[in-house]
């Protein structure tokens, strides 16, 4: 144990200093704890997150079947699932989502499932929904939406099922879609959609 006393002596200047290493090693430990806290607090992108809120907002979310808690985390979102800090998959069927998907849905970059069948969505489809990459199913069936099926669709190359039965379109299904590479399955019943004969739509039925 080092005891300071008033008396000045050659030492004592060393020991002031040495505490007062051990002070500021302390203080930026401190920070560096705090810091990594904070990262670690904040689980997905801003954009994602705001994403997320556009929709609760845009879709009346005060009023869904199960609402969020915008206070709490993502993982604690009903129908969100974050894997490695991404939102991975959004499934809120049959939650009574009232109002139109907003454009920034597109920032859902890594979402590999999107399922909001069985709601009230109505508008467009936002042409941004080109913009997730990523996603394998898109289920947008039993709701109210109208327009027509936006061509950015076919630049998700990795979309496996499309699900828009059950709505208000109108227009022609976009050619380009029906050849993404790895389309398992399309289902377009009890829409206005029209289809080209000539184009090869086995899988939409």
């Amino acid at each position: 144990m080092i005891y300071l006393s008033n008396k000045l002596t050659s030492e004592t200047p060393h020991i002031f200093v040495l505490t007062e290493l051990k002070n500021m090693k302390t203080v930026f430990i401190l920070v560096l704890s705090i810091f990594s806290f904070t990262a670690t607090a904040t689980t997905i992108s801003s954009s994602e997150r705001q994403a997320l809120i556009d929709l609760y907002y845009a879709t009346d979310g005060d009023h869904w079947t199960e609402s969020w808690d915008l206070t709490t985390s993502v993982e604690n979102w009903k129908g969100v699932t974050v894997i490695d800090h991404k939102v991975v998959a959004l499934e809120l069927t049959n939650n009574n989502l009232n109002g139109e998907l907003p454009a920034s849905i597109g920032n859902l970059t890594h979402a590999k499932v999107i399922n909001l069948h069985n709601n009230n969505i109505q508008g467009k489809i936002p042409t941004t929904i080109g913009d997730l990459d990523q996603l394998k199913s898109l289920n947008l069936s039993l709701n109210i939406l109208q327009g027509s099926i936006p061509e950015e669709i076919s630049k998700i190359e990795s979309l496996e099922y499309l699900y828009l039965y059950a709505n208000d379109f109108t227009g022609i299904f976009p050619k380009k879609i029906s050849k993404l590479p790895n389309l398992r399955r399309i289902r377009m019943y009890a829409t206005n959609i029209k289809t080209d004969t000539s184009n090869t739509l086995a899988i939409i039925y």
